[in-house]
């Protein structure tokens, strides 16, 4: 189906960040990547999701730790604990939500 199309493009969404002079942007479109992610735990089973798995997971769990805008690390988080919750084949996952959790994330 179109997930073989859609979640490397969405992968790839979760890392955008374009310097334009002294700012960045792309914190809008790591976002909306995490929802995507979040959307694909809740509408696909487990089954369907496992082969993007290993793509998923560890551009979840790199945006939930080391973004700098809070909100990104928030729905990276968000999205990592539906997925894990969901879809049960992350890495690791009850021991990683147990310490990236939303409010975990939220300090920097």
């Amino acid at each position: 189906g179109r997930l073989q199309a859609v979640v490397p493009v969405t992968v790839k969404a979760l890392q955008m960040d374009v310097r334009l002079g002294s700012a960045s942007v792309g914190a809008h479109v790591r976002d909306a990547a995490c929802y995507v992610c979040w959307a694909f735990a809740r509408a696909y089973a487990p089954a369907v999701m496992a082969p993007y798995v290993p793509v998923m997971a560890p551009g979840l769990l790199t945006l939930a730790l080391l973004d700098r805008e809070v909100n990104c690390r928030r729905a990276a988080c968000a999205a990592f604990q539906e997925n894990v919750g969901r879809q049960g084949s992350f890495p690791h996952g009850i021991e990683l939500v147990t310490k990236v959790d939303y409010f975990s994330v939220g300090s920097r």
